[in-house]
């Protein structure tokens, strides 16, 4: 195999496929590496943990066919050091020849039947909005746990409702949901159960980042819209995986398997408190009195009443620290305390520049919420303090 590529879509090429590559330590050494394949001017690199898999596709200059599985980071690393222009890749045997203006580098490769044998990725069955994927999963990833002994609750739940897909994520601590309508990606009140690594790594990939503005959904018939003004990102649902995909790359990862819990119990009927306040002013004091919080069990308390907000922190190894915020309330003043790291989650989380913050009591599920959109609320469980 011998072909020429130009470095940045090269290496954009390998690191996408590496992040799929799993850095413990497998029975399998292949598993360490990506898949290279050059078929004419055709460049495809492909990693793997049998979990997640992710396919690159790319044009280079293709000079022989082949095929060869190369070492997943370090080659993604070399060929992000050299120099800008063309980066001539060649394999014979078990070596792999990198070369690129006066640099050379040859490294092992690993045996390609050792590689796992990976159906072909399927054509997408229907679409979905990028800009509204991109901005959900930015909102509701961050709430999914990272307990692998609680497995349903490490992935994100995909399903139909309404006029349009929901996505749902939760850790037992706060919970995260974003509806994007008009889209009828799912029929028949379908779900899915999407780990959400994997919907991180689709999150970062360029099709997704450059989504920065809400696009309008796909056709209601989950054909792909004949223009292309409108970014989408297909989506094929098999009975045990989904895959995703976004421009020249697919993202496919298995299915979580079980019942979702039933989250719609955990929403309160209605909140008779509500704090209105600017984003960014709410955010930048959490953050200040974060500062002095040492561990996972000191709270922020909040203190609202009719003009604003009070935060206080109280550690009893550091210190103590207050700050207050101008705002909007409506409601019987109350205090009520969160893990702070949990709430900044949320409030950064809310597009637009202010935030709506409901409350029932200092026990009861809260809710951080945009002031001008119902799309998204985010859900949080109060700390009991004395």
């Amino acid at each position: 195999m011998k072909f020429r590529c130009e470095r940045d879509s090269l290496v954009e090429a390998l690191a996408t496929a590496a992040r799929a590559v799993s850095s413990r330590t497998s029975t399998s050494m292949a598993l360490g590496g990506v898949r290279i394949e050059s078929v004419g001017n055709h460049l495809t690199v492909v990693g793997t943990d049998l979990d997640l898999t992710v396919h690159v596709s790319t044009e280079a200059i293709g000079i022989t066919d082949g095929v060869c599985v190369a070492p997943a980071k370090l080659l993604a690393d070399i060929v992000r050091s050299l120099e800008p222009g063309a980066v001539t890749i060649e394999s014979e045997g078990d070596k792999i020849e990198i070369g690129a203006a006066r640099s050379r580098f040859s490294l092992r490769t690993f045996p390609v039947d050792d590689f796992p044998s990976l159906p072909e990725p399927p054509q997408p069955a229907t679409f979905l909005p990028a800009g509204g994927l991109a901005s959900a999963l930015r909102q509701v990833v961050r709430a999914a746990s990272n307990d692998d002994a609680r497995p349903l609750l490490t992935g994100v739940l995909i399903a139909s409702e309404g006029n349009g897909v929901r996505l749902v994520a939760t850790d037992s601590y706060r919970l995260a949901l974003r509806d994007i309508e008009g889209s009828d990606a799912f029929v028949d009140n379908a779900q899915i159960l999407v780990p959400a690594r994997a919907l991180a790594e689709l999150q970062r990939l360029s099709a997704l980042g450059s989504a920065t503005k809400e696009a309008p959904s796909a056709p209601g018939d989950g054909k792909k819209p004949e223009t292309t003004d409108v970014p989408t990102i297909g989506l094929s649902i098999g009975d045990h995986d989904v895959t995703f995909t976004a421009g020249d790359v697919k993202v496919s990862t298995r299915l979580l398997d079980g019942s979702y819990p039933d989250y719609r119990q955990l929403i309160p009927n209605e909140y008779p408190n509500r704090l209105h306040v600017g984003k960014d002013s709410l955010l930048d004091a959490l953050r200040r009195v974060r500062l002095l919080v040492r561990d996972n069990t000191t709270p922020v308390r909040l203190s609202m009443r009719q003009g604003g907000v009070d935060l206080t922190v109280v550690s009893q190894e550091v210190g103590d620290a207050s700050e207050t915020v101008d705002a909007d309330f409506d409601g019987e003043e109350l205090t009520i305390a969160f893990n702070p790291t949990y709430l900044i989650d949320g409030v950064e989380a809310v597009s637009g520049d202010e935030v709506v913050l409901e409350t029932v009591d200092a026990t009861k599920p809260a809710t951080v919420r945009a002031a001008e959109q119902t799309d998204f609320r985010y859900l949080l469980m109060p700390v009991r303090v004395s």
